[in-house]
């Protein structure tokens, strides 16, 4: 196994927050770009997420610029040094 990803909360509501986590050794490969993009494909296509969000620190750059990648915005600040994104709606994986 290299890491993880996959939604965490939210889903009893038609939302999910996806989270990834990746072995130091494994990054900079792609492999959780592939993965994030699978399950943000699964939760539009075939679980039906009204609501795609991530969470992150905003000191963890590599996180903010896979996620920013993938079509999410920043939408809000939060508690310590957290900071929230979501799937832009208009650019969102529809294949």
């Amino acid at each position: 196994m290299v890491g993880t990803c996959g939604y965490y909360r939210g889903l009893d509501q038609g939302e999910g927050e996806l989270g990834c986590v990746l072995l130091p050794q494994y990054r900079g490969r792609g492999y959780m770009t592939s993965a994030l993009s699978s399950a943000i494909e699964f939760g539009l296509n075939t679980i039906g997420l009204k609501r795609i969000w991530a969470i992150t620190s905003q000191e963890n750059k590599k996180a903010i610029q896979l996620i920013e990648n993938l079509n999410f915005i920043k939408i809000k600040d939060l508690d310590g040094d957290e900071v929230e994104y979501e799937l832009r709606q208009d650019l969102r994986i529809t294949e």
